[in-house]
């Protein structure tokens, strides 16, 4: 049997080294398969910060300009009602136009530009209770009914061609003028 036994030890010998290259081998596959595998995470994890980073950055310019479109609505807003307020003043004090010592001068070229424009015969000029009394040299008939802050309606005796030079009128002729005088000099 000692052939048996040493071919027995030949065969387990080599069924051990057949065994520890097959071990060695998966071993290696292994330690190959995870370094891979740490790589691919790596990798992995490498790609989504970029994707987090570009995604924040996105966010951050994005958030931005809704911050400064909203920056420039709320600052058109505030001069919008500064220029409203400025206007409404500017109409505030030309209702107290009529108390002051320059409007009879105004009404009377006013009345003159209305009736030399109108060019017809027995013209009708319409003016504000108490204003009558200012006008100077107006060969019309002048009626005191006129309501509002002031000025003159200057028509035609049957009431077809009408020239309106109230300070309403007036005002609203020049409005966008003088939003716009008001801009520049608020907001240069």
């Amino acid at each position: 049997m000692g052939g048996i036994g040493h071919l027995t030890a030949d065969i387990l010998a080599e069924a051990r080294k057949e065994a520890k290259a097959i071990t060695d081998a998966a071993e290696a596959e292994k330690k190959s398969f995870l370094k891979e595998e740490q790589k691919r995470v790596s990798e992995t994890l490498s790609s989504s910060e970029k994707e987090a980073d570009a995604f924040v950055a996105a966010q951050q310019r994005e958030r931005i300009a809704w911050a400064k479109l909203e920056a420039k609505k709320i600052s058109g807003e505030a001069r919008e009602s500064i220029i409203k307020d400025a206007m409404d003043s500017v109409y505030g004090k030309l209702s107290n136009f009529r108390k002051e010592k320059e409007y009879p001068k105004f009404l009377n070229e006013r009345v003159k530009s209305g009736l030399q424009e109108l060019a017809v015969q027995k013209p009708v000029v319409h003016v504000c209770k108490g204003d009558k009394k200012l006008l100077k040299g107006v060969s019309a008939v002048v009626s005191e009914g006129l309501p509002g802050m002031g000025g003159a309606i200057v028509e035609s005796q049957d009431g077809s061609v009408r020239v309106d030079c109230t300070l309403e009128t007036l005002f609203e002729e020049k409005k966008e003028l003088l939003r716009k005088t008001l801009y520049a000099k608020l907001f240069r």
